[in-house]
């Protein structure tokens, strides 16, 4: 299995010998937000209850990407209660 993954990755990085760096390091770029967003944003939740922020107030600075209650958790979680 570790072999065929391998195998892939290069055959990817192949193909995108035509393609602008620019071009490719933007869409790295975006499908790694996607890929390590959520957990991103749980640190920085956690980081801004541990300021004393209210969660109310976190999941409104957020654009309400993730719920109240949500956020109430990942903070509730962070603090082992």
């Amino acid at each position: 299995m570790t072999y065929n993954r391998f195998v892939t990755v290069i055959l990817e990085h192949a193909t995108l010998t035509g393609m602008d760096d620019g071009t490719r390091r933007e869409l790295e770029q975006a499908a790694d937000a996607v890929r390590n967003g959520p957990s991103l944003l749980k640190v920085a939740i956690c980081k801004a209850a541990d300021e004393g922020e209210r969660a109310a107030d976190i999941t409104r600075a957020i654009g309400h990407v993730w719920t109240y209650d949500y956020v109430a958790r990942v903070i509730r979680e962070h603090r082992g209660s």
